[in-house]
């Protein structure tokens, strides 16, 4: 997919794709896109911080990036544990 047919969104406006959108609409779709961000950051600045996305579901989106990395670590842990275990069980085996 080519990335000049993707206007980027911004935090909970996703991202625009041009590609389907007949030419003669797109400068429309386009303003309008960067009109609905306008939009989202005035509706943000209104709310309680306690409310805004980025302390709600940006807050999440990095608890849940966190957790998988840590999980990722849990696991490569376990596995180099398991080759190792495996290791001492062969050599005491084969004595």
């Amino acid at each position: 997919m080519k990335t000049q047919n993707i206007i980027k969104g911004y935090y909970g406006i996703m991202d625009l794709d041009v590609t389907n959108i007949d030419p003669k609409f797109r400068a429309d779709a386009i303003r309008q896109h960067y009109e609905d961000i306008k939009n989202y950051k005035y509706e943000q600045s209104n709310l309680k911080p306690a409310l805004r996305y980025e302390n709600t579901i940006g807050r999440v989106k990095n608890i849940h990036e966190l957790d998988a990395k840590f999980a990722k670590k849990r696991k490569e842990k376990h596995d180099i544990e398991k080759i190792i275990h495996s290791k001492i069980y062969n050599e005491a085996k084969t004595k």
